[in-house]
């Protein structure tokens, strides 16, 4: 997993809007996608590290809710704090991760 999840610049150099974004809120937000995970029954397929908080872990936690069909794309660009034109960008980084490296469905 990465962690730019707009903490930090953005590919082209603007921050992203994560960067305000007290930690309670990413917080708020793990808390959500990993509840929608495991209504979904599948916290098993999740590695026992992501499921503590940080910023690495709610991407990677969207990231599975996403492909595994349980999110929408926005919906990840929500969770995400990332601003609109940011998700694309990311669903290809996040396409050449799961190339590389798998996925947690798999």
């Amino acid at each position: 997993m990465t962690d730019n999840l707009g903490l930090g610049p953005e590919a082209d150099g603007r921050p992203g809007a994560a960067a305000a974004a007290p930690p309670a809120i990413l917080q708020e937000h793990f808390a959500r996608v990993k509840q929608i995970i495991a209504d979904q029954e599948m916290l098993d397929r999740v590695p026992p590290e992501y499921l503590e908080f940080s910023p690495e872990h709610l991407e990677g936690l969207v990231k599975f809710a996403y492909f595994g069909g349980f999110i929408q794309l926005g919906e990840a660009r929500q969770l995400l704090l990332l601003p609109k034109e940011a998700i694309k960008p990311k669903l290809r980084q996040w396409y050449e991760e799961i190339r590389e490296q798998g996925c947690w469905l798999c």
